[in-house]
């Protein structure tokens, strides 16, 4: 019984060095580059808080009519990788009474680097999130981010807007986050925003999610009042918005990202100078956003 004893504790201590140095990579982790020249912040208008908060420069003769050969609809061939388009695969998951479509590419089969997960806004659809000639390639870059650097990306439909469209996005996270050993990341977009605030705010799905994209969003006052405990789980969120957005204001989200600052929860911000409600999705660095998250 002793031996046994012995060889039970023997194995169990394996398992925390194994567990801890999976810990470690995962945290360590950061995405090698894909095009970064093509796709990174020009210099800064203003900087505050050390990098906190950037107002980073946006043009649309540059940024879209330099960018793409066909402005708003194709983005010139050399803003775009073929790898990750000819391995991507459109698939399904049953939940909660429903079907959730979905695009996928990646480390499908598990040991994910990071995961990120996409939720499109309002008129939306899997497709948005897939598309590699429209919004300047940027889908296209996240996308190769993902495929080269072992992760997983996934595009998803969802139902609505409120506690199904939740749970469907959950049953997502659920299904691969065991196959990720690195972060999971959900990246919002617009309206798409109440999804990302709602999984946040179940403790269920928060439990499960290692960061939060928002792109041309809004604030959630519950996520900064919940974040003003101590013992709450900080969740870092990197925030993107268009400086002349008329669906939701930048103003307010800067008073969003001041309060969380104040309250110590891991956030950055930039605001792309002229940009309208559709920049985010097109400016963003994904590559800078998502090392940001992995880091914190």
């Amino acid at each position: 019984m002793r031996g046994l004893a012995k060889l039970i504790t023997g194995s169990l201590l394996i398992l925390a060095i194994l567990a801890f140095a999976m810990s470690s990579q995962a945290a360590s982790f950061q995405l090698k580059p894909h095009k970064d020249k093509l796709f990174k912040y020009r210099t800064a208008i203003k900087i505050e808080d050390k990098g906190g908060f950037i107002r980073a420069p946006y043009d649309p003769l540059r940024d879209i009519n330099g960018r793409d050969e066909v402005p708003v609809r194709k983005v010139k061939t050399y803003y775009t990788s073929s790898r990750p388009v000819r391995h991507q695969q459109d698939l399904s998951l049953s939940a909660n009474g429903r079907t959730v479509t979905y695009f996928a590419v990646g480390a499908l089969n598990g040991f994910s680097n990071m995961t990120v997960i996409f939720i499109h806004g309002r008129d939306g659809s899997r497709h948005l999130g897939f598309s590699d000639e429209k919004f300047g390639g940027n889908f296209n870059r996240v996308k190769s981010l993902m495929f080269n650097n072992g992760g997983i990306y996934i595009s998803s439909d969802i139902t609505d807007f409120k506690e199904k469209g939740r749970q469907d996005i959950e049953a997502l996270i659920r299904k691969y986050r065991p196959a990720t050993k690195g972060p999971l990341v959900v990246a919002c977009g617009s309206m798409g925003s109440h999804i990302c605030w709602r999984l946040a705010d179940k403790r269920t799905s928060a439990r499960l999610i290692d960061g939060l994209v928002i792109m041309g969003g809004f604030p959630d006052g519950k996520f900064l009042e919940r974040h003003q405990s101590k013992s709450a789980r900080k969740i870092p969120v990197y925030i993107a918005h268009g400086g002349i957005d008329y669906v939701y204001s930048w103003k307010d989200q800067k008073k969003f990202y001041r309060g969380l600052r104040k309250v110590g929860q891991p956030v950055r911000y930039v605001v792309f100078d002229g940009g309208k409600h559709g920049t985010p999705v097109r400016m963003i660095d994904w590559r800078v956003a998502l090392n940001w998250i992995a880091r914190n």
